[in-house]
């Protein structure tokens, strides 16, 4: 398999929401950077219920729709929050860790696989 020489980059910038502590407060904010098991995200700093490191938190990033027809999709993860560090203008960045992450409908709804198709029952 060949790879072409096309820079790829991890760096995006797209809307989150990110849900966390026992109340579930959501937050809005915007991810940086995506990789297979990590990522970065920036929220307000003004915000006076910010997660700490070792939280966990529900984290949805709304991808862009493709068409007029298709409905924009979410990238869904439950992280921990690895890291946090001040940004420009009062901002933090937050390093989350996760271990899969699975894509839902706008709506809520998370796409279900194709059903197998069903064996036939044998008789003798």
């Amino acid at each position: 398999m060949r790879v072409s020489g096309r820079g790829f980059s991890t760096q995006v910038e797209l809307p989150c929401t990110l849900v966390c502590g026992p109340d579930a407060l959501k937050l809005s904010g915007t991810a940086l950077k995506i990789d297979p098991e990590s990522m970065v995200l920036q929220l307000p700093g003004d915000l006076s219920l910010l997660p700490r490191v070792g939280d966990q938190v529900d984290l949805e990033i709304h991808l862009p729709a493709g068409s007029e027809r298709s409905r924009g999709k979410d990238l869904a993860v439950r992280a921990k929050i690895t890291k946090v560090s001040e940004a420009t203008g009062g901002s933090r960045q937050f390093v989350l860790s996760f271990r899969k992450a699975h894509f839902k409908d706008r709506n809520g709804v998370v796409p279900r696989r194709k059903a197998a198709a069903a064996t036939p029952k044998w008789e003798m």
